[in-house]
């Protein structure tokens, strides 16, 4: 990313056209026609984009919210090949770059102009500058912009993108398909969660009152019974020890561990809905020796043993050494 622009990137394949699905929602905030946001471009400009202003009109009636201001879309060539295209909620600046079909660069602009729109109701920047130094917090703010975005142009370009949000069995993969998964595949079936429970206007209040913590967004549930963030977990301390520093590292960065490798990566799925919550702590003993210890809470003990292995084997191969597991109830606690 650029800065902290919100970007659709080269996970995506549209290969469908742009197509008109019937909304009965009705637009909160209409503008009269005489000062009704306009949209200019800059940049060797395609002829699909004359189609941008319906594209407008299309996103207001399907989210029921209005443009507020005016938009400039800048087309430049591509210089980046995992990168089509992104709106920048600091700037306000909005780029799709003009390489691909024209069906993708349709589904760009939509997904950017779409960012826009969030950012021109629920200033996407500030909340940025909310979470940014909670890594965890972070991307789960990240994943409910992106997660309706990518509602939009599923919705609108009939294109089932969670077919294509799926990690392979087999071979590496990069944090960033990782990623890309998540914050377009899980943010998109929490957006759907929270629609389907309380319509628009509860996602209207997700922005109000974001989810703090990345299981919030793969276990909506959580966030619908009334969660907004969760607790750390207690770090279980030696008579000779001191506690220095401790960090949840979230649901995500647990999952993440285990899909960097094949032979871990099966057991992704089986954390299902079971995570609490995890702290990584930092200790120091009589000695002066640093030790990490990081407690990982489950709800239950199913595929506890077989979880605790699966985090040794991922832990020795990032770390090059050996780390310590033991199951305490329905906790796992890894020690290096």
């Amino acid at each position: 990313m650029r800065g902290w622009p919100i970007v659709i990137s080269g996970i995506l394949a549209l290969t469908c056209g742009l197509s008109i699905v019937s909304c009965t929602t009705t637009i909160k905030a209409s503008t009269p026609a005489a000062t009704q946001p306009r949209i200019t471009f800059e940049g060797d400009t395609p002829p699909w984009a004359e189609s941008a202003s319906a594209v407008m009109a299309e996103l207001e009636q399907w989210r029921g919210l209005g443009f507020k201001e005016n938009l400039q879309v800048t087309f430049q060539p591509q210089d980046d090949p995992n990168l089509n295209g992104w709106y920048n909620s600091e700037t306000k600046q909005l780029v799709v770059t003009t390489a691909g079909s024209d069906e993708l660069g349709r589904g760009v602009l939509l997904h950017e102009m779409f960012h826009a729109l969030q950012d021109q109701h629920f200033d996407l920047y500030n909340l940025h500058i909310q979470s940014q130094n909670t890594p965890d917090y972070d991307k789960a703010v990240t994943a409910v912009i992106e997660g309706e975005a990518m509602l939009a142009v599923s919705e609108l370009l009939n294109y089932d993108f969670l077919a294509h949000a799926q990690l392979p069995p087999e071979g590496t993969i990069s944090d960033q398909l990782f990623e890309n998964i998540f914050l377009y595949g899980a943010g998109l079936k929490f957006i759907q969660a929270v629609r389907e429970d309380g319509g628009w206007d509860a996602v209207d209040t997700v922005f109000a009152a974001p989810p703090q913590a990345t299981t919030l967004i793969l276990n909506p549930a959580r966030y619908l019974a009334g969660e907004r963030a969760i607790d750390p977990t207690e770090v279980p301390l030696n008579i000779d020890e001191t506690l220095t520093s401790q960090t949840i590292r979230g649901e995500y960065a647990v999952r993440l561990l285990l899909a960097r490798q094949p032979e871990t990566r099966p057991l992704v799925d089986s954390i299902g809905n079971s995570y609490i919550t995890d702290t990584l702590g930092m200790l120091t003993n009589k000695n002066g020796d640093i030790i990490h210890r990081w407690v990982i809470e489950l709800n239950n003990t199913n595929n506890i043993e077989s979880l605790a292995t699966g985090f040794t084997t991922a832990l020795a191969t990032e770390l090059e050494k050996q780390p310590v597991a033991e199951t305490n109830n329905s906790s796992i606690i890894l020690e290096w």
